[in-house]
This record gives C-alpha cells, sequence and structure tokens, in this order.
C-alpha cells in the first residue's frame, strides 16, 4: 500500500504547486485516495461532502466566538481543502475524470470563496464589534474575488486560449496559478500573495494572532492585483483584428 500512496502522491502534483500543497495537503490526502478508490465512493461525491465542510467551517466561524470558533473553523477549512485535493485526484486514479466533474469542482471552489467571504465578515459584525466598515470590506471582496473568478474563467476558455496561441501569446495552463518558483526578482512578494491568496495555507496564519480581519482585507487586496494584472490580456481584444484583404489598384 506505501508504494500505491507514493504513487498517487507523485501524480497529483502539479508542475508549479504550492509548497503547502507538495509539503501537507497532498500527502496527506494520497492515503484517503488508495483507501476510498478501493470502494464505491465517487469523486462527485466528496466534491459534495467539501462543500459542506465550507458550509460547516462558515457556521462555526459565525456562531463560536473567541479562540474556540477561529480553532473550529479553521480546521473544518483546513479539511474541506483536503477534500478538494482528493476528488480530482480520485477521478485520475479510478477514471473517472470528466469535464462535467472538471467543471463542478471549479463551481464548488467558487461557492467555497464567497462562504469564505461571507462568514469572515459576519464574524468580525457579530462578534468581534468592528461596526459597518466590515461589512463593507466584505461586500467588496465579494464582488473583486466574483469579477476575478470570472477573468478566470474567461481567460481559460477555449475560445481565448486560441486567440492568445495564434499571437503567439503564453496563456496560463491549470494549476499554474499556484507556482511557487522563483521566477523573478520579486519572488518573496509573489510568495507573500500567492500565500494569501491560498487561503488554506494563508488564513490560519491570520487566524492564529485572532486578526481575521486583516485576512480579508488582504485577500481582497490580492485579487485586485490579479484583476489589473489580467486587464493586460484584454488589450489586444480591444485592437481591430488583421484583416487579409487588399485593396484593388485602378487599372
Amino acid at each position: 500500500m506505501l508504494e500505491q500512496v507514493k504513487a498517487v502522491y507523485r501524480k497529483s502534483l502539479k508542475p508549479k504547486d504550492s509548497l503547502f500543497n507538495i509539503y501537507i495537503a497532498r500527502p496527506i490526502a494520497a492515503p484517503l485516495v488508495v483507501c476510498l478508490s478501493k470502494t464505491k465512493v465517487t469523486p462527485n461525491q466528496i466534491t459534495f461532502t467539501s462543500i459542506s465542510c465550507m458550509c460547516a467551517a462558515a457556521a462555526l466561524y459565525c456562531t463560536v466566538s473567541g479562540w474556540l470558533g477561529l480553532l473550529l473553523g479553521t480546521l473544518a477549512l483546513e479539511i474541506t481543502y483536503l477534500l478538494d485535493c482528493t476528488d480530482g485526484q480520485l477521478a485520475r486514479v479510478t477514471g473517472q475524470s470528466s469535464p462535467v466533474g472538471a467543471a463542478l469542482d471549479f463551481l464548488m471552489d467558487e461557492l467555497k470563496a464567497f462562504l469564505l467571504i461571507g462568514s469572515l465578515a459576519a464574524r468580525g459584525y457579530l462578534q468581534d464589534a468592528q461596526g459597518v466598515w466590515i461589512l463593507f470590506v466584505g461586500l467588496a471582496s465579494a464582488v473583486v474575488v466574483g469579477s476575478a473568478l470570472s477573468v478566470t474563467q474567461f481567460l481559460r476558455c477555449p475560445a481565448y486560449v486560441a486567440f492568445a496561441e495564434a499571437r503567439g501569446q503564453k496563456t496560463l495552463k491549470h494549476g499554474e496559478a499556484a507556482g511557487a518558483a522563483r521566477s523573478s526578482k520579486i519572488w518573496p512578494i509573489e510568495m507573500v500573495i500567492r500565500l494569501i491568496q491560498h487561503y488554506p495555507a494563508g488564513l490560519p496564519i491570520f487566524a492564529a494572532f485572532d486578526r481575521l480581519d486583516w485576512f480579508l482585507c488582504a485577500y481582497g487586496g490580492v485579487h485586485v492585483l490579479y484583476l489589473a494584472k489580467s486587464a493586460l490580456a484584454f488589450l489586444p481584444l480591444c485592437r481591430r483584428a488583421p484583416t487579409t484583404q487588399q485593396n484593388a489598384e485602378d487599372p
């Protein structure tokens, strides 16, 4: 079984995976995938279980005050992500991968992001008496994150990929956004941004200091940066398409 676990772990790694995935999430998920592959449990069932755990995390953040709420909510959040790592790999191991399953997984990721934002804003307002401003931050973050998710969907759609590749532009492959490679001179800043954007890794740090409101601000902020960067991809769409027709000269 150990060799199966090692094989599943190696296959689960993405080209530019995060350190959190490499050393924590995927090593824990691999044995679970091996065990589940011997049962009748389907990847989609794991996906729906994952969103259920996220609902539980949101409820715990909103209803349980103090350090206990932080601990239980964050624990449920990490279980959510563990299951999120499990469903896709289980689909590949058992030969149940499908475009519908991939689309469902992305949909659930979107819903989890909104649940997280809503629960953190509600916790700040209901339990920490931080006032209306935290609700405003939550609303702004929801708008920004929703816009970022929509942009990501567009940049990965086949029509845009074909458009970009025809012009020699580099397109983002699935999973590369989470990369931790030191690809530029500002890689320390990039790693901090990825740490915040990848909330299973970043949120526990803020929770340890009881500053989930800071995380909410930072989470919305990094998505503003993502939108600003992604705006460059839309510039070619504003230019007139080249034409192959040439004006005929007068005889």
